[in-house]
């Protein structure tokens, strides 16, 4: 299926590793024009690099940028609008999570840096994209945790920050909807990333068998999984959906995929 993202330029939040690379390989795979960023500038290299070697040269720019700086931003937007045309059609903003602690250890300074590097990175970047949002409309697509739907003990600060997230994009949708620009956000469960790497390094009893199996459908996902519902969501064809909040999470925002003992005889 054609999803008309050929010759579209999209800015992807976190795009060199984990869901935000592979939602930039799905979208490059439709013929998009993709600017990827993250903080290093070697990992980005790295990532242009592979893209490039799937798709071609000269259809993604890498760049290193913090999200959490307003003036790197500002960049990101301005480096794509000249490298690739006046116009952004799709920003996917992905970025991390906010730090997991109890409720005690949430310093002010730990809440202000989980909504400057999280929230405000949203703001940011839709302040800077929406200019260049072309007349034949456009697509913002945010990724957060789903952890925004199924809150859990340590997770005040994901649940707060993603919350606001998702309040704030329903409410844009309601802002842009009539320049043909739809806002969705993606709830992501988990997926076979760095992230949950790092996550069983520092608890050793986790593994990823353990954690799929409390997932309805029995593993985590890969990330092309993710990707494949992001490129379907920004397509042009996808246009009438707009202020949702999608699930991506094996069930889990469900129920726990554990049975209970049979009553059976």
């Amino acid at each position: 299926m054609d999803l008309g993202l050929a010759g579209k330029v999209a800015i992807v939040g976190g795009g060199t590793d984990g869901l935000g690379f592979a939602i930039a390989d799905r979208l490059l795979s439709e013929g998009a024009f993709v600017t990827i960023f993250g903080r290093r500038a070697e990992k980005a290299a790295a990532a242009v690099e592979e893209l490039s070697r799937r798709h071609g040269e000269g259809k993604v720019l890498g760049l290193a940028a913090d999200c959490s700086k307003a003036d790197d931003i500002d960049q990101v937007t301005a480096s794509t609008v000249d490298r690739f045309g006046q116009a952004v059609h799709v920003l996917v903003t992905n970025d991390g999570g906010p730090p997991v602690l109890p409720i005690a250890e949430l310093t002010d300074d730990v809440w202000a840096t989980a909504f400057e590097r999280h929230f405000y990175y949203v703001v940011r970047s839709v302040r800077a994209t929406l200019p260049y949002m072309t007349s034949e409309g456009g697509s913002i697509l945010n990724i957060v945790s789903a952890v925004a739907q199924r809150p859990a003990l340590g997770m005040a600060a994901p649940v707060a920050v993603w919350s606001a997230v998702i309040g704030y994009a329903q409410t844009l949708a309601l802002e842009v909807g009539r320049h043909d620009i739809s806002v969705n956000t993606l709830t992501a469960g988990l997926f076979d990333t760095q992230l949950v790497d790092k996550m069983i390094d520092r608890q050793p009893e986790l593994s990823k068998d353990r954690l799929g199996a409390r997932v309805p459908l029995g593993r985590i996902g890969n990330p092309r999984e993710l990707a494949n519902v992001a490129a379907t969501l920004v397509s042009p064809n996808s246009r009438f959906i707009t202020g949702s909040v999608t699930p991506v999470d094996g069930g889990s925002l469900v129920g726990a995929g554990f049975g209970s003992p049979s009553t059976s005889g």
